[in-house]
């Protein structure tokens, strides 16, 4: 379960400042896209990046083309971006192919000066690396993830980070997310490393128990 809740946090990675110059969310969809395409082409200097740009996978530090850059030799069908145009970062879930295995990578990029400077990634291989691990369920994103909401139906970009913030609160806490009163709609589901776990015709999301994660920071 580590990886996937550590892709949750690299989805709200949030750095310091703004970036310098706007890239909107084509852009930064954009970026993605190339990220994907040099690194199945094991190309490195296929990518825009500002100098000195880092580059981790599983939290350890490489030069730019190691680990999975190695492996990959093609995309599967499934792809969720995670845009935020305001700090110039672009997140993605991907299921990559590694002479026919599916792995699961989850991507983050910050943009600044329309160049690449940081790029973060965790790699789920197999069940050795999560042991809930099942990437043949993803095969295209979750159409409620990508529903865009109206006007009356859009939160403040705080309130927005104050309700996300309950999910790993209550993996660190554990017992249930009931424990951290998180407000999950009626219909919310969990779907775990291409796995569903709550929702649906499944246990209750808030009432489910769940391990304590004290690891998580």
């Amino acid at each position: 379960m580590k990886r996937a809740i550590l892709f949750v946090f690299l989805a709200l990675s949030v750095s310091p400042g703004f970036a310098q110059e706007s890239c909107n969310r084509e852009c930064l969809k954009a970026f993605i896209t190339q990220y994907l395409k040099a690194m199945v082409a094991h190309d490195p200097k296929a990518l825009t990046l500002a100098p000195n740009t880092r580059f981790t996978e599983n939290t350890k530090t490489l030069p730019l083309g190691e680990g999975l850059w190695k492996e990959a030799t093609g995309l599967q069908s499934y792809r969720q971006d995670f845009l935020d145009v305001r700090e110039g970062q672009a997140a993605s879930h991907v299921i990559v192919e590694a002479n026919g295995n599916p792995i699961m990578l989850a991507v983050r990029l910050k943009i600044a000066n329309n160049k690449i400077s940081e790029i973060e990634t965790m790699v789920t291989r197999n069940r050795t690396d999560g042991a809930i691990f099942s990437p043949e369920n993803l095969k295209q994103p979750q159409a409620a993830m990508n529903v865009v909401p109206t006007a009356a139906q859009k939160m403040s970009r705080a309130e927005l980070i104050r309700i996300a913030e309950f999910y790993p609160t209550g993996l660190k806490v554990g017992g249930s997310f009931d424990a951290v009163k998180a407000p999950f709609a009626p219909d919310a589901y969990r779907i775990e490393n291409g796995r569903g776990m709550a929702g649906a015709s499944q246990t209750n999301i808030g009432s489910q128990r769940i391990m304590a994660h004290p690891d998580v920071s």
